[in-house]
């Protein structure tokens, strides 16, 4: 996952949400390479979001709590977005978002990231597969 305006994190899924991971996995098979703009979620605390058609539509891991470098999906069809946490400021709201994936990397970079597109506005994110 590469941001326009710099930052650079590897993705690592989590099968403790079997299929979302798997919905996450084909998605980047059949989308390498694939951009969207990013945009903050500020009323979802540290959150930034693209938009991404995954086709996951079960609920998982509802309950997580999100932390810095967190990676979820959020299976409204309305929106079927994925959600990155950039920090630990989060509202105390049940989550309805599936925990799929970890950032690694600096993390210190995602928080800068993610201000940043909270204070600039979106940028787009690259999101492609180190194996090709």
């Amino acid at each position: 996952m590469e941001f326009e305006k710099g930052g650079r994190f590897e993705i690592e899924l989590d099968y403790d949400a079997p299929m979302t991971a798997a919905a996450f996995k084909a998605f980047m098979e059949e989308n390498n390479g694939y951009q969207a703009l990013c945009l903050q979620g500020r009323f979802s605390g540290e959150e930034m979001y693209f938009p991404a058609k995954l086709g996951a539509k079960e609920r998982e891991n509802k309950n997580t709590k999100p932390c810095r470098g967190c990676l979820y999906f959020n299976p409204d069809p309305e929106w079927s977005a994925v959600c990155i946490y950039w920090g630990d400021e989060t509202p105390i709201r049940e989550r309805y978002h599936n925990l799929f994936a970890h950032l690694k990397g600096d993390m210190e970079e995602l928080t800068e990231v993610g201000t940043r597109i909270w204070q600039k506005g979106g940028e787009t994110v690259v999101l492609k597969r180190e194996d090709e």
